[in-house]
């Protein structure tokens, strides 16, 4: 599906909404709707909007009673058995304590760098070549972020490993932040403050 019927309203890259991204996503490339979720979590893309949940809902750390436990890097699916996934991945890194807590700590503390968070991103990609049907839609949520004083171009990132993996780039949607705290160090800051995250769009070839 390369073009929308003319009455529709424009899609542009760049929205202050996800759902409407998503929403979006779907229209131009995959109407048959998302059909896997391997970091579903609450469900939260769905939930909180009227997109369809998908069929096939994983995670480490189920959050529902309809989401079955397993790692997005080794997914229960016959390759080639399903038509599109959504890939919202973890993008923080590097809890220091031995027992973390809340959410978020429990289930991303096993990412001590930026580095393993890739490695693992690395996987996922490969997992979900293999699952994909031929010209199966990819949709990857990502962010950019700081680390030790360095740049991590996430997105550039995932990118590369996707085109190297067998995939095709086919879009690029830019999520902008409504609102963001500010850290107390931000007079000395040496970035730029990030208030935008990515979904990216891949066919499989």
């Amino acid at each position: 599906m390369d073009s929308i019927k003319k009455n529709q309203e424009m899609i542009k890259t760049v929205n202050d909404n996800q759902h409407d991204i998503i929403k979006d996503i779907i229209l131009l490339h995959c109407p048959q709707g998302i059909e896997c979720d391997p970091t579903y979590s609450k469900g939260n893309f769905y939930e909180k909007s009227s997109i369809a949940k998908p069929k096939f809902k994983f995670d480490v750390f189920p959050q529902t009673s309809d989401t079955i436990q397993s790692d997005a890097s080794t997914l229960p699916l016959n390759d080639s058995s399903i038509k599109s996934l959504m890939f919202d991945p973890p993008f923080i890194v590097g809890h220091t304590k031995d027992k973390p807590t809340g959410i978020m700590g429990t289930r991303f503390h096993s990412f001590k760098c930026i580095t393993d968070l890739w490695q693992w991103y690395d996987l996922c990609i490969k997992e979900f070549y293999r699952v994909l049907e031929t010209n199966g839609i990819l949709i990857v949520k990502c962010q950019d972020t700081v680390s030790s004083g360095k740049q991590w171009f996430s997105h550039v990132h995932i990118m590369n490993e996707a085109e190297k993996n067998g995939f095709y780039t086919k879009d690029l949607f830019i999520l902008v932040a409504k609102s963001r705290i500010i850290g107390h160090n931000h007079n000395i800051q040496k970035h730029a403050r990030k208030f935008h995250s990515y979904f990216l769009v891949f066919v499989k070839k």
